[in-house]
């Protein structure tokens, strides 16, 4: 029988992260995803400047090997001072056509406190790639990290997956593959997850005039993208908002309310009451797309959360002395 709990925190933005918010609507964020060709050639742009590798304040907080697998780079993040006790393998976001950008390794650093080994794969994007090159791929890289066998990492360990928008929607996909596989991850643990890539649901348009980030134009084009010639965009592996959930693990998802991708986390949620997934949502109502990577309060207090649940999912418990996020 189905888990399903769905705990929203009310408290607004803070006055920093309404500033915050106001400067990303005055910068233009989310121009990146309007219109086909304009989110191509941003597309396009941004993978000419290729993946931001860990920053200095990563190398200088944690342990990094940089590996090659199955022709992509993954970097194996590790607490400088003691021994990791989860795993998790992080899919970036970017809407499978952007790359790894230096946010990310403000959440990565964050995990490692937990304390967890943090695998990070760059994988090839949209439009060069599709689901069909990659999905395989990153299946198998968590098969082989969980199992203590990818370069880089060093014995089994209980591991989760995570991921954030696009990621978000990777990880999901990656688990059904894995569980299949009998793999099964300890967890899922989706962040702004992109769960329906044509955005079906008609309450989108609606908010698409709160969200400072995402545009509904571009980002179904690089849906159509990523599922390439030979699948639908609304292929359940590609919009996993469909996938079949019997046998997932737990997953425990983070959305925030004023994010287009909102309306497909309640068609999951009505789905996993038929299912025997346990569901566990976790909305902040005065939030944005991926917050929990930015450095504002409320995406600090998230990563403490995200720690917290890395622990509780892994069995590591919360008796764990916290490190600096």
């Amino acid at each position: 029988m189905a888990v399903i709990r769905w705990e929203v925190d009310e408290r607004p933005a803070t006055p920093y992260t309404r500033l915050y918010i106001k400067g990303m609507w005055l910068g233009r964020d989310k121009a990146a995803f309007e219109g086909k060709q304009h989110t191509l050639a941003k597309a396009r742009q941004e993978q000419r400047s290729g993946d931001a590798p860990p920053t200095r304040l990563t190398r200088r907080r944690t342990r990094v090997r940089e590996e090659r697998v199955d022709g992509m780079t993954a970097w194996v993040v590790r607490p400088r001072d003691e021994d990791p006790r989860a795993r998790v393998v992080y899919v970036h976001g970017g809407g499978y056509v952007h790359p790894l950008t230096r946010d990310y390794w403000r959440l990565v650093r964050a995990l490692t406190t937990a304390p967890a080994e943090v695998v990070v794969p760059a994988y090839p994007l949209a439009p060069d790639a599709t689901l069909d090159d990659v999905l395989p791929r990153l299946a198998d890289l968590a098969g082989r990290a969980a199992s203590g066998e990818l370069p880089g990492t060093d014995g089994p360990l209980p591991t989760l997956l995570m991921g954030d928008s696009a990621g978000g929607a990777l990880a999901l996909s990656m688990a059904r593959l894995l569980t299949d596989r009998r793999a099964r991850p300890a967890g899922v643990v989706p962040l702004s997850p992109w769960l329906d890539a044509p955005l079906r649901d008609d309450a989108v348009q609606d908010l698409e005039a709160s969200d400072p980030m995402l545009a509904e134009s571009g980002l179904r084009a690089a849906g159509r993208w990523w599922a390439g010639p030979s699948r639908s965009p609304d292929d359940p592996l590609v919009s996993p908002v469909d996938l079949e959930l019997d046998g997932l693990p737990p997953v425990d998802l983070f959305i925030g309310e004023r994010d287009i991708l909102r309306p497909a986390v309640d068609h999951l949620a009505e789905r996993a009451t038929g299912s025997d997934l346990d569901l566990y949502v976790h909305e902040v109502a005065a939030m944005f797309h991926v917050w929990m990577t930015r450095a504002i309060p409320e995406g600090l207090r998230t990563r403490r959360e995200l720690v917290e649940v890395v622990r509780r999912r892994t069995g590591i418990g919360a008796a764990v002395t916290r490190g600096r996020a």
